[in-house]
């Protein structure tokens, strides 16, 4: 593995090592311009305005109490940058929740434990962990799926800044710090071939680790590698907080129209029948 900056933190190494093993491929490294962080800067941007949006089925396993493993069927709506649809189905295949996120606002549907309850409130980390138990920021979802690197300006918010962390030559992969401000950071660890994600570290605001996850099984659409098999590790808490222990949720995607033509503005609306009161989130 060659450096680019010199990594001190072993944690980091020892992540990037079990996070690429089982890639057996050995792709050519580009020109050495590409590798700095202008470059890389350049091919993520380009990477991600070529990944637009999802409308599809996934299934997700989720952790339950005392080890136990859910199955959920979800729907999923994703455009990008910033809007997010998921739907979990009941047995019935009657929706029990649904989380919209429009932007910096997300509304939640939530009929899980009996009678149907409104609320509505800022996008945080805590949204889609209502509904998922996954710990992210609703539009950091949105890039996750879509193997979307969050670095295109979005209105309102300073540009994020990139730091080239690492190139692994065996596994002709690079790994590039996110940071955005007010945000949690990024380590983002994609293929030299296609700029195809297959690593994501993130970051509370705060420095601790949240999730650590894993995509494969890689689909090519229109020339676009999208993966069809996030495997995300919640990590443990180590002041006893939401997190005691390590927990994973993998999602699948059953099926899936990547890239196909814009969605509907409805598809990110939520609005609760006349007189239903809404709750603060």
């Amino acid at each position: 593995m060659r450096f680019v900056d010199v990594i001190t933190r072993s944690c980091f190494v020892a992540f990037v090592v079990i996070a690429l093993d089982g890639c057996a491929h050995t792709a050519p490294l580009p020109a050495a311009e590409t590798l700095t962080t202008e470059g890389i800067t350049a091919r993520l941007t380009s990477s991600a305005q070529q990944r637009q949006r999802l409308d599809g089925v996934i299934k997700a396993a989720l952790p339950g109490l005392q080890g136990a493993v859910l199955s959920a069927i979800v729907d999923v709506a994703a455009e990008a940058p910033r809007q997010l649809s998921v739907s979990v189905r009941s047995f019935f295949e009657v929706p029990t929740q649904v989380l919209v996120a429009d932007n910096d606002t997300v509304t939640l549907y939530d009929a899980s434990s009996g009678a149907p309850r409104f609320s509505r409130g800022p996008a945080t980390d805590k949204s889609l962990q209502r509904v998922l138990g996954v710990p992210l920021v609703p539009d950091d979802v949105v890039a996750l799926i879509l193997g979307r690197a969050p670095v295109a300006v979005v209105e309102g918010a300073p540009a994020a800044r990139l730091k080239v962390l690492g190139i692994d030559e065996q596994a002709g992969t690079y790994t590039v710090s996110i940071e955005r401000a007010g945000r949690g950071t990024l380590w983002w660890t994609a293929r030299f071939s296609d700029d195809a994600l297959v690593a994501l570290v993130a970051f509370a605001g705060d420095g601790r680790r949240l999730v650590e996850a894993r995509c494969s099984d890689h689909v090519v659409v229109a020339g676009v590698a999208f993966a069809h098999a996030v495997r995300l590790r919640l990590v443990p808490d180590s002041e006893g907080g939401a997190f005691a222990e390590s927990k994973e949720v993998v999602l699948t995607v059953q099926q899936a129209t990547f890239n196909g033509p814009p969605l509907p503005p409805e598809a990110f609306v939520l609005v609760p029948p006349p007189g239903t009161p809404i709750n603060p989130m």
